[in-house]
């Protein structure tokens, strides 16, 4: 998802930070603070009573109350009689600092995290099967999770070449995809997206709203963001290849594989803010919610859902009354975990750190972060509450189906290594420094140089 800056604007937003924006700021130990050599110092085994959790600031690290105070300490042990030692950082900041605790045995009992953070880490994970079997049963994967967040962790599983094994518990799921909009702006200019189901129809949208002098769509260039950008676009230029494509039975630098990048150039250069491409994602969020354009693309769909808790009053109404979803034509809905959270194999503490598991996942923490956010979970008993505002007919409606749709399922980018690859040459293709093709060949070269693993 990729999370936001802290209070300031200078880093990039990362898709899952920015919940805590939407918010609160909370004064978190943060483990930035620790140099990455220092990370194998830190002890492996706690004291009776507590669990340790590396993180970053997303729903599934938060327990608000109505003030917008930070209660997740409090609850925690409140709930489980556990005191929380919770270090958060940045989420590209995670992948760092555990690079130089796993391998060394060290680091957290817990980790809650995601897929595009963890692909090279998640041999250093538990098994939970164990615990989960003893806690629902036999057959806890269907009884107790969604089969989109299912489709997750058989993915993990291939990775650490352990099928039929989990190695973490989905929290809260998303999807992404789903440009927001302001009802007024389409309204005013007769756009129905009922209508809109070819991806021509959405240029032309945006063609209209771009002749009446307001800005289509306002983006930003967070990596998470460009990354969700190909892979919608990719689905509109090259349909269903990218599987093939991850898998070693094509390639990037197909004719149309490439015609991707030249998509997402367009998209940046026509139909965005200027300077969309170095625009700090906070800053774009900023000027959607201000009415500075008629669209948002960045971290759309169901984490938008944060700022139904946002601080600022605005905010909160546009969430409830003025904003609009719907699936951006030709491109398919990005399914996948938010932030699971996962048991790091060399902790000594590793009961109590199921208790947090099943508590951040299934429990109270899970309950609460679909109450006051309308969180979507992986587990199926937690259920987003309805706000009793037009959010749940205009936002939450259709991204909660569309959850449950076949088309909106698991389509992260498997192999880390791609994924970065794809974030680095997206600005040179919409700033003109290198060519669509040039960029395709960088990615391809990026798989074909790390991706071994995936070719089947």
């Amino acid at each position: 998802m990729s999370s936001s800056k802290h209070e300031k604007t200078e880093k990039p937003l990362s898709r899952r930070d920015f919940l805590r924006i939407a918010a609160s700021t909370t004064a978190a130990t943060s483990i930035a603070a620790i140099a990455p050599g220092m990370a194998a110092a830190m002890p492996q085994a706690q004291e009776a009573g507590t669990v340790s959790v590396w993180g970053w600031p997303t729903q599934l690290t938060r327990y608000l109350d109505e003030s917008g105070t930070e209660m997740i300490n409090e609850k925690v042990l409140e709930d489980l009689g556990l005191t929380l030692e919770l270090n958060l950082v940045d989420q590209p900041d995670l992948a760092p600092k555990l690079k130089a605790a796993l391998p060394a045995g060290t680091g957290p009992d817990v980790v809650t995290t995601d897929f595009d953070v963890m692909g090279p880490y998640w041999q250093f994970m538990t098994a939970l099967d164990g615990f989960a079997e003893v806690e629902w049963g036999g057959n806890w994967r269907t009884d107790v999770f969604s089969d989109t967040a299912l489709s997750e962790m058989d993915v993990v599983a291939g990775i650490v070449e352990r099928p039929g094994e989990a190695f973490y518990l989905p929290g809260n799921m998303q999807l992404l995809g789903w440009p927001y909009y302001w009802i007024s702006d389409f309204e005013a200019h007769d756009i129905d997206v009922s209508t809109m189901t070819t991806f021509d129809a959405f240029i032309s949208a945006c063609d209209t709203l771009k002749a009446a002098g307001i800005t289509p769509i306002i983006g930003a260039d967070h990596p998470a963001s460009l990354a969700d950008w190909f892979k919608s676009l990719v689905e509109v230029a090259a349909p269903g290849k990218m599987a093939q494509v991850q898998y070693g039975e094509a390639m990037f630098t197909d004719t149309d594989m490439v015609e991707t990048f030249n998509l997402i150039s367009t998209i940046f250069n026509e139909y965005m803010q200027e300077g969309a491409i170095a625009t700090e994602t906070g800053a774009s969020f900023d000027s959607f919610h201000s009415h500075g354009g008629a669209m948002c693309m960045t971290f759309t769909g169901t984490p938008f859902f944060g700022f139904l808790n946002n601080e600022n009053e605005e905010v909160r109404n546009n969430m409830r009354s003025n904003y609009g979803t719907f699936q951006m034509p030709g491109a398919k809905g990005l399914a996948s975990t938010d932030a699971g959270v996962a048991i790091v194999d060399a902790s000594q503490n590793k009961d109590n750190a199921w208790l947090y598991v099943k508590w951040a996942t299934t429990g109270n923490g899970a309950m609460h972060a679909a109450e006051v956010a309308a969180q979507p979970f992986g587990a199926k008993a937690i259920q987003p509450a309805a706000t009793g505002t037009d959010f749940d007919t205009n936002l939450g409606a259709p991204l909660f189906e569309a959850l449950q749709s076949g088309d909106n399922v698991f389509r992260r980018i498997l192999c880390a290594d791609v994924y970065n690859a794809i974030t680095n040459v997206i600005p040179g293709v919409v700033t003109g420094q290198i060519t669509a093709e040039i960029a395709a060949a960088d990615v391809q070269e990026a798989f074909d140089r790390n991706c071994g693993q995936w070719v089947r």
